[in-house]
């Protein structure tokens, strides 16, 4: 086992799902290493949800890795953190996220590009159209935060806050105006100022519920084709706590 100390930090951004998926996506991680588990206790700005979990994790003295897993992310594949560990390890000053979609129609991929110019902002998505390929890790402009692993000492370097979600003076600096910025585009322009690449492991292949699964069709197939001959280790996990809710529910 790693002398490292793994915190994940669980955020909820759907009631649509059944509660056990949640912890039974947790629990099928393979992660070679102590682990602690937090909970964010329902917080309604996601900003403020992700800045009180950072701040829990900077409690915990031995803790040395930060991982986001929001409730609306499903990993079929249990070693996907493995690899983004391996890549951290052998790149230092790097945050790592997995691959997942993005919740509005098409679905790109979460790839995302992030320009600053003449003090404005614009971030896209330049593998919307593209093909992915799989056994990459890919340096992006901005990283989703909804599976993402951080080393403690990013929070260290960076003085607080970390995650903003609709910070006026970024609202304010978008090329195209719409939405809020999200407290994710927040946290990667501050951690690129000081110093760290952001990437994303497309060998971390995830689902994304919004409000219905998106990500690579192969995943889908190895999530719901077949109970018995298809990701039989989350399936039995999830059956598992299903089961444990349902007696106590009775």
């Amino acid at each position: 086992m790693s002398q490292r100390l793994l915190v994940i930090a669980g955020l909820h951004r759907t009631e649509a799902l059944p509660h056990w998926q949640h912890a039974a996506t947790i629990r099928v991680l393979k992660k070679n290493c102590e682990t602690i588990y937090i909970d964010e206790g329902h917080i309604f700005d996601v900003g403020k949800a992700r800045q009180q979990m950072v701040e829990v994790f900077l409690t915990i003295p031995k803790a040395t890795h930060l991982l986001f897993v929001d409730d609306d992310i499903a990993a079929p594949k249990a070693d996907c953190l493995l690899g983004m560990f391996q890549f951290m390890d052998a790149h230092p000053a790097s945050i790592v996220s997995g691959l997942y979609y993005n919740k509005n129609p098409p679905h790109a991929p979460l790839l995302m590009s992030l320009t600053e110019r003449d003090g404005k902002i614009l971030f896209g998505f330049p593998y919307k159209d593209r093909i992915i390929e799989k056994n990459l890790v890919l340096k992006v402009g901005a990283v989703p935060a909804g599976f993402l692993l951080i080393p403690r000492e990013v929070f260290e370097k960076i003085p607080p806050p970390w995650f903003v979600y609709g910070d006026p003076e970024l609202n304010a600096k978008q090329i195209v105006q719409g939405e809020n910025v999200g407290e994710d585009i927040y946290f990667s322009i501050k951690a690129r100022k000081y110093g760290y690449d952001l990437w994303v492991d497309t060998r971390a292949s995830l689902l994304h519920y919004v409000p219905m699964f998106v990500g690579d069709p192969e995943l889908m197939k190895l999530m719901f084709r077949g109970v018995d001959t298809v990701a039989p280790q989350i399936r039995a996990v999830s059956n598992e706590y299903k089961n444990r809710i349902d007696k106590i529910g009775k």
